[in-house]
């Protein structure tokens, strides 16, 4: 009896001594391993530099005339070039074909113009003898028609004599007056018809002139002026510039080439391709000077302001030569991801319309002497140097949302089973960062921020701390 319940009790241990063996194995599986940092003092230089290309600071357009078949291009997009240099060259036979085609619509236009300088005199001279005909038919209506008043007026007269005589020998009658053998009322009625045919008359004339002015007016007002010509000759000066501008390329054998230094920033013809007739080439100018444009991502805007004193270094200096460098200020300011009037000009603390995390532009001015179109250059702002108490490395520090940030601290808990490092996430406010560090605010030089962990850490998770620093 006392055997078997010593072996029950050493099977009972054995039982407690496996299971407190696989409950632990478990509990360190399940425990995350982590290695912690204490915050520390760190000092700030941060690097605000930026690569880009010198180009002019104006752009000008080099083209051939439209529509003209490109040969050869020369040249490339960043290449800098020279005053006189050739930039791309067109088809000569394609040139011949164009130019004898200008001068054929030459042709044509000087014949359209001399069809319509004819037509036009041959109108006027229609127009001239038109008017003159209608001139020469009013005048003889008007003989025409005053005579006929003026017959009909004679007449009334006459019969108004004859009826006042008769009155008044019918007042005197020892009067000499011979006898007509008419009564007064035939005098009357006689003067009456008389006064009639006049009326007729005088309204005929009228009527006659009124139709005669008519016809005088429509000849007078000739036809709508022709500006056919004037606008063919417009045509034709503008065929002759032309002309012209494809004979001096003719002059040239069709070669295109820079008017001034300065840099190719875009280029928009081919091999086989024709012509546009404005912008075929883009240079940027450097007559007006120089100028470099630089791209810094966001987390450097704090460090840049319009105004801000710089450093621009050349970098294709010779071996045994030192590199052309000259102090500058930033110019403008710009906002990769706007775009026209909103992008320029704007203080790089104006968070208007930015995007999280988008990039922002930066110009400054150079002198063409020192340095050339299409030259890299690195843009060093002199960023002051900052000193903060509380730093954390950069990998430690998480984001949450936004702009918030938070750190997972160890911390020691009493539990059941003793003393055991569980994670609490503190937030924090970042100040400033760089590729290693991170100064922050919201956590004390004596908590234990967490760098490394095997697995996904939440708040509560407990951890083994494999690593502690001071």
């Amino acid at each position: 009896m006392r055997q078997r319940m010593m072996k029950a009790g050493v099977l009972l241990l054995g039982l407690m001594i496996l299971f407190t063996i696989i409950s632990r194995t478990a509990y360190n599986m399940s425990t995350a391993q982590v290695s912690t940092k204490k915050p520390g003092p760190q000092t700030f230089t941060p690097d605000v530099s930026a690569r880009g290309t010198v180009t002019g600071r104006e752009e000008i357009a080099v083209s051939a005339e439209e529509s003209l078949r490109v040969k050869t291009v020369h040249v490339t997009e960043g290449q800098a070039v020279e005053a006189g240099q050739l930039l791309f060259e067109v088809d000569l036979q394609d040139l011949m074909e164009k130019m004898k085609e200008k001068q054929q619509e030459l042709y044509s236009l000087d014949l359209q113009i001399q069809g319509a300088a004819e037509s036009a005199a041959f109108s006027e001279k229609s127009r001239q003898l038109m008017l003159s005909q209608a001139q020469e038919d009013y005048n003889r209506t008007a003989a025409r028609e005053n005579a006929a008043v003026d017959g009909a007026q004679a007449e009334l007269r006459q019969a108004q004599e004859v009826y006042q005589n008769f009155i008044a020998d019918a007042v005197q009658p020892d009067s000499n007056q011979p006898d007509s053998g008419q009564t007064a009322e035939e005098l009357l009625a006689a003067v009456q018809e008389r006064q009639a045919a006049y009326d007729q008359a005088v309204q005929a004339r009228d009527e006659s002139l009124y139709q005669a002015q008519k016809a005088l007016d429509s000849a007078n007002l000739g036809e709508t002026k022709d500006y056919s010509v004037e606008q063919s000759r417009i045509t034709r000066g503008q065929k002759e510039e032309e002309i012209a501008r494809l004979q001096a390329l003719m002059d040239v054998q069709g070669r295109v080439t820079a008017p001034s230094k300065g840099m190719v920033t875009e280029v928009g013809v081919k091999a086989g391709s024709t012509t546009s007739g404005g912008g075929d080439i883009l240079l940027s100018d450097l007559s007006g000077g120089a100028s470099l444009t630089v791209t810094f991502s966001e987390d450097m805007r704090k460090y840049i302001r319009e105004g801000t004193q710089a450093v621009v270094t050349a970098e294709n200096a010779l071996p045994g030569q030192q590199a052309a460098a000259e102090r500058v200020t930033i110019q403008t300011i710009a906002d990769s991801n706007m775009s026209g009037s909103a992008a320029g000009g704007m203080e790089a603390g104006d968070a208007a319309t930015r995007q999280p995390g988008g990039d922002f532009r930066v110009t400054v001015h150079l002198s063409s002497e020192l340095f050339s179109a299409g030259e890299p250059a690195v843009l060093k702002v002199e960023a002051q140097v900052s000193d903060y108490d509380s730093c954390v490395l950069a990998e430690a520090l998480h984001l949450m949302s936004g702009d918030q940030y938070y750190v997972n601290v160890a911390e020691k808990r009493s539990t059941i089973l003793g003393e055991e490092w569980v994670v609490r996430q503190v937030s924090v406010k970042l100040l400033e960062k760089n590729e290693k560090y991170a100064a922050v605010e919201g956590i004390s030089s004596g908590q234990e921020v967490i760098t490394e962990s095997s697995r996904t850490l939440e708040e509560g998770s407990r951890v083994k701390v494999d690593h502690e620093t001071d």
